[in-house]
C-alpha cells in the first residue's frame, strides 16, 4: 500500500466513502459526537443517503453529503468543503432550512379531517460544514450559530430556539502542538489534515478509517471517479475564473468613468494569483494521485508543457 497514494480526505467524495457508509457508522458517530460534546450524545443513527452509486447526472455532479437521522425528531447533515465558495453560510443555511421542512411531522389523517392546514411540529435539524478554507472570523476552529437574540443593555445573550444549529469547523484554525489522543475532536481534525499523522495511528477509530481510506485508494474504478470529481471542480474553478474576469472587465470600464482603476487592477491581480494558486493546487494533486501529464492535459484542458512548467516536471 506505501506505493499507492492515499487520495484526499477533504474530497466531498472520499470524505463521504470513509464516513457515510454503514459499516463505519461507529466512525461518523464518533466525528459527530466530537462536533456536538453532547449536545446531543448520539449513540446510534440511521443514515439517510448512503448511496452514492450516481456521482454524475447530467455530466455533473450531484451533491455528496451525508445526511443521517439521530432520533425520530432529530436530524444532522454533514458537508465538506475543500474551499470557501463565497456563499458557505447562505447554502448552510439554505440546506438546513429544506432539512427543517423535508423531515417536519405530517397532519396525522384525524388533523387533516378536522381541517388543520399545517403543522408547526418542526424537528431538530444540525448542520456540520467541515471547511478547508476559513469562512468565519472567529478565532476558535469550531463555531456554533443558531437563532438567538444579540445582548443589549437591558438583556443577556438568549438563544430563541434549539431547533436549528449550524456548525463551521475550520480546519486551517486548527493547529495544536500535539494531538490529545482522549480528545476526539483533536483526533478527528487531525486525521482530516493528515490520515497519517503519526500521533493518532493508535487510535482505534482513525486505524479503521485509515484502511478504509488505504483500501478506496487502491481501488483503480474509486481513483478514477475521485479523478472525474476533482475535473467537475477543477471545471467549476475555470468558470468562476471567466465570471472573475468579466466582473473586472465591468468593473474596469466602470472604474475608468469614477476614476478608480489603479483599485480595480489591484483587485484584479488578486484574484488572478488566487484562482492561478487554485489551479497550480488541483493539477499537483491529480499529479500525486498518480495521473500521467497526458490525463491531466486531458482532464483540465492544458497544454502538456504549461503543465510540466506548473509542477517543475522536466520534459
Amino acid at each position: 500500500m506505501s506505493e499507492t497514494t492515499l487520495l484526499d480526505i477533504q474530497s466531498d467524495y472520499i470524505f463521504k466513502r470513509v464516513f457515510g457508509i454503514e459499516k463505519n457508522k461507529e466512525l461518523l458517530i464518533s466525528l459527530i459526537n466530537s462536533i456536538l460534546k453532547g449536545n446531543p450524545h448520539v449513540t446510534n443513527l440511521e443514515i439517510r443517503n448512503s448511496e452514492i452509486s450516481k456521482i454524475f447526472k447530467n455530466n455533473l455532479t450531484i451533491h455528496l453529503d451525508i445526511k443521517a437521522e439521530i432520533n425520530p425528531q432529530e436530524f444532522v447533515d454533514i458537508e465538506i468543503q475543500v474551499r470557501d465558495t463565497g456563499e458557505i453560510i447562505e447554502r448552510a443555511v439554505q440546506y438546513l432550512a429544506e432539512m427543517l421542512t423535508v423531515n417536519c411531522r405530517k397532519l396525522t389523517e384525524e388533523e387533516m379531517k378536522a381541517g388543520r392546514k399545517q403543522t408547526y411540529k418542526y424537528p431538530k435539524v444540525i448542520g456540520i460544514w467541515i471547511m478547508g478554507e476559513n469562512v468565519t472570523d472567529r478565532e476558535d476552529a469550531v463555531n456554533e450559530a443558531c437563532l438567538a437574540f444579540p445582548p443589549t443593555e437591558r438583556d443577556e445573550y438568549q438563544i430563541i430556539i434549539d431547533k436549528l444549529r449550524i456548525f463551521f469547523v475550520e480546519l486551517q484554525k486548527f493547529h495544536p502542538k500535539h494531538v490529545d489522543r482522549k480528545n476526539m475532536l483533536d483526533v478527528w481534525m487531525s486525521f482530516l489534515k493528515n490520515p497519517l499523522n503519526d500521533e493518532i495511528q493508535s487510535v482505534p477509530e482513525v486505524q479503521k478509517a485509515l484502511d478504509t481510506l488505504k483500501e478506496i485508494s487502491a481501488d483503480e474504478n474509486e481513483r478514477e471517479i475521485y479523478m472525474l470529481r476533482q475535473h467537475t471542480e477543477f471545471g467549476y474553478i475555470s468558470e468562476k475564473n471567466v465570471a472573475v474576469e468579466k466582473a473586472h472587465k465591468s468593473g474596469i470600464e466602470k472604474g475608468k468613468a469614477e476614476g478608480e482603476k489603479i483599485g480595480i487592477e489591484k483587485g484584479k491581480a488578486e484574484e488572478r494569483a488566487k484562482a492561478d494558486a487554485e489551479r497550480m493546487k488541483m493539477i499537483k494533486n491529480m499529479i500525486e494521485t498518480g495521473l500521467s501529464v497526458e490525463q491531466v492535459s486531458k482532464i483540465s484542458g492544458l497544454h502538456i508543457d504549461e503543465i510540466k512548467k506548473l509542477t517543475n516536471l522536466n520534459s
